[in-house]
């Protein structure tokens, strides 16, 4: 059966205009944000709002570098705990060990989530460690180790006292020297298409080329000189 030429291209032009979920269930602000990044690197992409939230969609031959693109800037970022969320109304009391770790765990999420306000940071993640005393020892000293993925476009070798001065002021107690630091550059795998570059206009042969047409208009207008009837007295 031969299919109808318009049947073709409307087909083709569903399918070009077929966007993927790229995200969703985001808040209104984190969406915004992500949205505005993506537009600045000239990828199309709309918004839908719904009761459980905001969802991003993007040109299915987009998606690639609408995910690389997001994840080169740590979003969507992850979410941390809450006060609420460890030590939810109505829970039953649980042991001193158990509410200590959620404390130390509580104290890592709230340093992650200022770290990755930096600009530049990609991503955070801190681990404390605080042992207990054991047969009424004096307990080891205090510990955190720190991991931060950052962008290559910002040197945050240089704010690593920053870093460091902020670990130890989070935790009570925690020394210095006690806090190990590593930063590693983001690789970054897209990279935008570079700007069609303006042709030079080839003036020389235009020059030429209009020369040749006022040459060819004189000889026409000589010629018609030339040949004209005398004009009668």
């Amino acid at each position: 059966m031969k299919i109808a030429p318009w049947i073709l291209l409307l087909s083709v032009l569903l399918l070009a205009g077929c966007k993927s979920e790229l995200y969703s269930k985001l808040d209104e602000s984190e969406a915004n944000q992500m949205l505005a990044l993506l537009m600045y690197n000239k990828i199309p992409a709309d918004k839908e709002v719904s009761k459980d939230g905001v969802t991003l969609k993007v040109e299915r031959d987009r998606f690639v570098d609408a995910v690389e693109v997001l994840r080169q800037n740590g979003l969507p970022r992850r979410k941390t705990v809450t006060m609420q969320d460890l030590f939810p109304s109505g829970q039953l009391v649980s042991s001193p060990e158990q509410e200590e770790a959620k404390l130390s765990y509580l104290k890592s999420q709230q340093l992650e989530k200022m770290l990755s306000s930096m600009d530049g940071v990609v991503a955070a993640e801190v681990s404390v460690a605080e042992p207990r005393g054991v047969d009424g020892e004096a307990p080891p000293p205090a510990s955190a180790a720190v991991f931060i993925k950052y962008s290559p476009e910002v040197n945050l070798a240089a704010r690593e006292p920053e870093i460091r001065a902020l670990v130890r002021d989070g935790i009570p107690g925690l020394a210095a020297d006690r806090i190990s630091i590593t930063l590693q550059r983001a690789e970054y795998r897209y990279q935008p298409a570079a700007e069609p570059r303006a042709q030079a206009i080839p003036w020389l042969p235009i020059a030429a080329g209009g020369g040749t047409l006022l040459l060819g208009g004189l000889c026409i207008a000589a010629l018609w000189w030339r040949r004209r009837p005398e004009a009668v007295g």
